[in-house]
């Protein structure tokens, strides 16, 4: 038993040789003791900022590799650009050319005119696969398709591949744009033009549009536009003095119908319809019609419109079947009396 209380007695003994909770050790934990703890909020919103500047540092090195990665003809996949391009009519790949294009040299904005796509590589390229293109103006950045996709069953005639594309389109306004020629939807070349502006603008021609009424008799519709393409109704029309007129005037501020006709194929003729106008001197198109309903009838396209012009001038009336441009026509929007 005395063994057994000597040892707990040694126990109960301090195992250093002098006492360790001193003054200064007092003096120590006193001051301590008044310091502001650190709240663990602001440890924890540390690790969160470090973590957030891991996870954005990683988002970029992926980005970035994945453009690398994914270079189409060698090239970086093509960007919409809004500065100034110097005209190209060549596209080529480690420098040899894929394709030049030829433009009918009187090319102006707002009027249908050719072109002419001289592809080098072998038929077997393009057997079977489709051909579209699109319009980016470097400007505005107003996207357009100019060129639906058209299906290569046949080389061009005379050739053993597609050495003379021919296609037929037109421009909403003038300016530079670049032109992206895609092979199944997938980038294949590009090219860029400078695109005038006629001076000054003159309206469009009109022209009659037979049809027989319901007296059994033959009469006329008369059309702005594009004879075969695309029109909209203008007269015949009865003045306020009972005069009986080929065309009804364009006034400023005044809403009225318009009955629109499109000529094409079924296939053309698919999509919605929006019509866009630019005043002469401008590139910005407002918005006149829209509706998300093609205009496709089994005889011929006809559309109802109810359009108006905010100011007088003359005006480009571009119609959009689509995203496809599919014809432009000119007017005189008359002021108020």
């Amino acid at each position: 038993m005395n063994k057994h209380k000597q040892w707990e007695e040694l126990l109960g003994q301090s195992p250093f040789m002098q006492p360790r909770f001193n003054e200064r050790l007092k003096k120590e934990i006193i001051c301590k003791s008044k310091e502001k703890p650190v709240s663990k909020f602001y440890g924890y919103r540390f690790r969160a900022i470090i973590a957030l500047i891991i996870i954005c540092v990683g988002t970029l090195f992926i980005t970035d590799s994945a453009a690398i990665f994914t270079k189409r003809n060698d090239e970086l996949a093509p960007r919409i650009s809004f500065q100034t391009e110097a005209v190209r009519t060549e596209y080529k790949v480690k420098g040899k050319a894929l394709f030049q294009v030829f433009p009918d040299p009187a090319l102006i904005a707002g009027a249908q005119y050719g072109y002419m796509i001289h592809f080098t590589q072998p038929f077997e390229t393009f057997s079977g696969k489709s051909i579209s293109i699109r319009a980016y103006h470097l400007g505005v950045g107003k996207q357009v398709t100019v060129v639906a996709p058209v299906k290569i069953t046949e080389p061009s005639p005379g050739y053993k591949s597609l050495d003379r594309f021919v296609t037929r389109f037109g421009l909403p306004f003038g300016g530079t744009w670049r032109f992206e020629v895609d092979l199944n939807e997938r980038f294949y070349g590009d090219f860029v033009l400078k695109i005038k502006e006629p001076a000054p603008w003159t309206e469009s021609g009109t022209f009659d549009l037979p049809y027989e009424g319901v007296d059994g008799l033959s009469h006329k519709y008369v059309l702005i536009g594009e004879e075969g393409k695309v029109g909209f109704l203008i007269g015949p029309y009865q003045n306020e003095n009972g005069e009986l007129l080929d065309k009804q005037p364009i006034i400023a501020g005044k809403r009225n119908k318009y009955m629109w006709f499109f000529w094409g194929t079924k296939e053309e003729l698919t999509g919605g319809l929006s019509i866009m106008a630019l005043k002469e001197g401008t590139n910005r198109e407002i918005d006149i019609f829209r509706t998300f309903t093609g205009p496709w009838n089994t005889q011929d396209s006809r559309t109802p419109t109810s359009m108006v012009f905010p100011e007088e001038g003359m005006w480009r009336v571009n119609a959009y079947i689509g995203n496809l441009l599919f014809g432009s026509i000119t007017v005189q929007v008359q002021p108020q009396n």
